[in-house]
């Protein structure tokens, strides 16, 4: 039996880390190691494990350490103790009971793949994202892709994608990890870190999928300061452009270009293609929320 260890990650977040964790303790395979990585600033988190979830194993880490340091504090613990696969899980991403050990399976038939469950959303159950793409040259870091599951896709195990969104029941082999190195916790702290990752793992020939009939579902209470920009006054759209709290800040959006724009030299006219449909979806959306 293969080891594998589950990364979460939760920064006073303790009420969505609470269905995370009831979702995997009801899940159909039980032959996992639960890290948590608490790099919160209150106690919450620790109280609530050391009373609901005594087995889960806490890892604390400073307030700054941001998402991927903090994911990152998890993979290096759980390559230490001896893991073979390490899912990353947030603690606002909620597995179905078949995800993980089919997951497992999977990822046993193809070793050198990194798969991941489809991601639904939490309250409406509808589908968000199957297979992801990017088109950095037109200024697009992430393109959504369908959000419904063909019948071609559903008669297969897997499906190749140009990208993966996020630590949202990702199953990675470690040796995935030993090949291209960790999440780039010094240039991309928060935002963009998850991009990279996959990007480079693509680059390195290692298979990015989708399982067709596995699902997450995605808690969006506490996301992106940006993911819903109508409701953003002028100074707090300012704001979603500077905060490490927003994925749309310039440092790591001009970073995440500078990496894999396809022409390196003309990477600041991807970023600025990015930007300026950013405000222009913000003054259309903005516009549209003041009005109705």
């Amino acid at each position: 039996m293969k080891n594998l260890y589950i990364v979460i990650t939760d920064f006073n977040g303790y009420t969505q880390t609470l269905h995370c964790l009831e979702a995997l303790a009801v899940s159909q395979f039980q032959e996992f190691t639960i890290l948590l990585v608490d790099h919160g600033t209150t106690d919450t988190t620790k109280i609530g494990l050391a009373q609901d979830f005594p087995h889960v194993i806490r890892l604390e880490g400073s307030s700054e350490l941001w998402w991927t340091g903090a994911t990152n504090l998890g993979i290096r613990t759980a390559i230490e103790r001896g893991a073979d696969y390490v899912m990353l899980l947030n603690n606002d991403c909620y597995v179905t009971p078949n995800t993980v050990g089919h997951l497992v399976k999977l990822t046993e038939a193809h070793p050198d793949a990194i798969i991941a469950p489809v991601q639904r959303d939490w309250q409406s159950g509808q589908i968000t994202s199957i297979s992801p793409s990017t088109c950095f040259l037109l200024g697009f870091s992430t393109i959504a892709g369908p959000k419904q599951l063909s019948a071609k896709m559903l008669s297969q195990d897997v499906i190749p994608v140009k990208l993966i969104v996020g630590g949202r029941g990702a199953l990675v082999p470690v040796a995935v990890f030993n090949k291209i190195g960790l999440f780039d916790e010094k240039r991309l702290p928060h935002y963009g870190a998850d991009h990279d990752f996959y990007l480079r793992a693509r680059k390195q020939q290692i298979s990015l999928n989708v399982a067709p009939h596995l699902f997450v579902d995605i808690d969006a209470h506490s996301t992106s300061q940006a993911s819903n920009p109508a409701t953003l006054r002028f100074f707090g759209f300012m704001h979603s452009l500077t905060s490490t709290r927003s994925h749309r800040n310039l440092r790591d959006v001009i970073t995440l270009f500078k990496f894999h724009y396809p022409v390196s030299w003309l990477c600041q006219l991807g970023v600025a293609l990015y930007f300026v449909r950013y405000f222009l979806v913000y003054l259309f959306n903005r516009a549209r929320y003041v009005v109705w």
